[in-house]
Parts: C-alpha cells; structure tokens; sequence
C-alpha cells in the first residue's frame, strides 16, 4: 500500500470519526446523565431556557427515539460522506458537518417554537431529540446528490433531475398526509415530472453529451444515483410519518421540515464557501 493510499485511509477514518464521536456523544447523554439532567435540557415551551434552545437536541426520550434517531443520522451523514468523496470535496463535507452541529439546533428549536406557537397556541409541548439535525443531513444528501451529477454531466441536468426529486418529495409527502390524490394534484405531477425529464432528455442528448464515450463508471454513478433518490424517499418516510402521535409520543413534523430545509440551504452555501 503506497504513501498516498494511506493519506486517503486515514483522513477516510478521521472524517468518519467525526460522525461515530457525535453518535457516541448521544448514547453517552442519554446513558449516563440523570433523567432530572435530561429534562431540564429539554425545550420547554411554557418557558424557554436559552441553553436548551441547543441541548435539547441532544436529549431523547427514551431508548427508541435515541436509536431512531442516531440511526438516521448516521446513515445520512454516510451518504453525504460518500458523495462527498466521489466528487473530490471532503473539506465540504467537514465544514458542513461542523457547521450544522454549532448552528441548526438552535435554527431548529428557534423555528419549531415558532411555528408550534403560531398554528397552536394553546399547547406548551417539550422540545427533543436529534431528528431535526439528522433532517438537515438528509437534505446535504439531496444537496450533495445534485453536486455528484453536475460533475458527471453539467448544472442543467443537475438543475432539472433536482427539480423532478424535489417534486417526487413534495408528492410524498401530500400522499402521507392527504392520502387522496385530485385530478389537479395528479395533473401538476405528471406536467411537472414529464418537464423535468424532457429537459434531461433534450440536455443529456446535446452534442456534447452525445459524443463522450459511455463507461462502465458512469453506469454505475446512475445506478448510485437511482439508489440514493430511493433512500431520500425513505428518508421522508420516517421524518414524516402518517402518525404523527404514538405511543403517547408526538413526531415534531415541524422540525424535521425545517431541519431538511435548513440542511439544503446550508449545505448549498458552505458549498460556495469552500469553492470560494
């Protein structure tokens, strides 16, 4: 094994490190600190400590939201790793890593208090868990995913495949929620998706496109890509799921919207820093 390939070994198991130690550092809380601890770093909406603005997203409420939640976590932040070294941009993927663990807590607690306060103000829930930030790193894999297919075509079919899984997202989601599909729903899906791909056609069939040579690589890229488009659906499966209380356990829709959002945005501008 030559010098190089050892470099790319370790800086490999250091960047994945950085997920293990956060996920270590969520069983440790929830194992070792009192409960009493816990619950005072919970978000109370009847009366917001500024610090649990933050801790709260790293207490649960019990053994199967921590493992649900460190579960997501961990997955989405492999694959955003993963599409991260494809495409040559580790240090992406570390300023983001960073950047989501100092700032979306409090994004996200901030912005679920908000809106729990605006469309239910009668109700002082307890804010907890990681799913909001675990969000924000399903939405660097959405991000990330786009980055991967620029590289191997060009912005525009990025731009367009972005938009057709976007839309696939949005349907999802209705379908999870509302259940029934309307002609109207259903026409603006098709309309939309049918756009979506023409444009991929018209761009992927362009005479630059057509005269690079097809490898065995690129196959297996969109093969990827199909693989990890079929996780994101995944992924809004279990952020949003169709019962939203069980189990006396009520599922902070609100946050894990903002956390994917956030994550998108974020992700897309720690982008631009890094290539600036």
């Amino acid at each position: 094994m030559g010098a190089a390939s050892v470099d790319r070994s370790r800086t490999a198991l250091r960047d994945l490190g950085l997920i293990g130690v956060v996920a270590v550092v969520l069983v440790w809380i929830h194992v070792t600190l009192p409960p009493a601890v816990r619950t005072r770093m919970a978000l109370r909406h009847e009366s917001v400590d500024p610090v649990s603005l933050y801790t709260s997203a790293f207490v649960h409420l019990d053994l199967t939201h921590l493992v649900g939640n460190v579960a997501g976590f961990v997955a989405a932040a492999l694959v955003a790793y993963g599409l991260c070294v494809q495409i040559g941009h580790r240090r992406w993927f570390r300023v983001t890593f960073v950047g989501f663990l100092l700032v979306l807590p409090v994004a996200v607690s901030l912005t679920s208090y908000a809106v729990i306060g605006l469309l239910y103000p009668g109700i002082e829930p307890v804010s907890r868990g990681f799913s909001g930030v675990g969000a924000a790193f399903a939405g660097f894999v959405f991000v990330a995913l786009l980055a991967s297919l620029n590289r191997l075509y060009d912005y525009r079919v990025a731009g367009y495949s972005g938009l057709a899984i976007w839309l696939l997202l949005l349907f999802e989601v209705y379908l999870i929620y509302v259940g029934d599909v309307t002609p109207v729903v259903g026409g603006l899906f098709v309309v939309g998706w049918g756009a979506c791909l023409m444009g991929i056609r018209r761009e992927a069939t362009r005479p630059t496109m057509l005269s690079r040579p097809r490898s065995r690589l690129e196959l297996i890229q969109l093969a990827q890509t199909v693989l990890v488009v079929i996780l994101l659906v995944s992924f809004v499966s279990v952020l949003f799921p169709t019962e939203i209380v069980e189990g006396g356990a009520v599922t902070n829709v609100f946050a894990h919207a903002a956390g994917f959002g956030y994550g998108i945005g974020g992700a897309t501008l720690t982008a631009r820093y890094v290539r600036g």
